[in-house]
């Protein structure tokens, strides 16, 4: 089994900011992630919020911080954990390929996307529902489609996609949008976008792929593709026993980002918080590779 200092599961911005906080500090890093390096924000069209970048597309942004993690020396190893074990020298990171084993680890692993829970969802997946519009959107040129969410994530798709799609609803539940202000102007600015508010989508049309969205009103939308985008929720019962979560599912820790298990800390999304963005995200991992510094030196 290979042994590292610091084993990091997720490598998105938290993930990746920690890796090269620990590896400047020389401790050797292996990062395992079951999907490209980058996390949530390589599914960001537009980054526009970040201090020091006006703006930066998410693939860039997480290109960047993975060429800098490669420079420092650490390893991305593709794999997903399934289970984390405390040995007597310290953790045994499952995998769905070798395990490793880690001095310390960093839960990095984010969240995943939330779904409307409706029927026949999870088989339409794939075949006109989508949960990203950057990765699937392409494949509705000059179709129709419909964005469902009021959140900024939600705004930034509904503009990407008018770009690509003859047509987009943009289709959210409460009377405005929660996105800010200046998206939802700049959405009002495209003419093949129509705002559909105070809208809740009870049906998914189709057979053997999505041809409509049915409404709590009774109307009914012709569409060639849904793009669910109301947020993320936590992913974190592999870990429920290792370390303690709230009643959300989200993993608790200190300020400097410690959990309940000594050698574990943690970073970005997956961590009980009131802010999600990636500022946040790059901010937790530079403190929790901090705190398994200390914790690794003074053991």
């Amino acid at each position: 089994m290979k042994e590292y200092d610091v084993v990091i599961v997720g490598a998105g911005a938290a993930g990746m900011t920690a890796a090269i906080y620990a590896l400047r500090a020389k401790k050797s890093v292996a990062l395992l992630e079951r999907l490209t390096p980058g996390g949530q924000v390589l599914k960001t069209t537009r980054i526009e919020n970040y201090p020091g970048l006006a703006s930066v597309t998410g693939p860039e942004f997480a290109g960047k911080l993975r060429e800098q993690v490669l420079k420092f020396g650490g390893e991305f190893i593709a794999a997903e954990v399934s289970e984390i074990k405390p040995t007597e020298k310290g953790f045994e990171v499952l995998t769905d390929d070798d395990p490793v084993l880690g001095l310390a680890v960093i839960l990095a692993n984010g969240s995943r996307e939330r779904e409307l829970g409706l029927p026949r969802e999870k088989e339409l997946t794939g075949r006109g529902v989508s949960y990203c519009a950057t990765c699937d959107g392409a494949l509705y040129k000059g179709k129709t489609v419909a964005v469902y969410g009021g959140g900024n994530t939600a705004a930034y798709s509904v503009m990407y996609l008018a770009g690509v799609a003859s047509k987009v609803y943009w289709i959210f539940r409460k009377p405005s949008p929660r996105a800010e202000k200046h998206l939802v102007e700049k959405v009002a600015e495209i003419t093949n976008v129509e705002v559909l508010s105070g809208t809740v989508i009870t049906e998914l049309l189709g057979e053997d792929r999505l041809a409509g969205l049915k409404f709590a009103s009774g109307k009914e939308l012709a569409v060639d593709g849904l793009f669910i985008l109301i947020g993320r929720e936590a992913d974190n019962e592999r870990f429920r026993g290792l370390v303690e979560l709230d009643e959300n599912g989200y993993i608790k820790s200190s300020e400097t980002c410690e959990t309940s298990r000594p050698g574990v800390f943690v970073a970005g999304d997956t961590r009980a918080k009131k802010l999600h963005q990636i500022v946040t995200a790059t901010a937790d991992g530079a403190v929790a590779a901090n705190a398994a510094i200390e914790y690794l030196n003074n053991k």
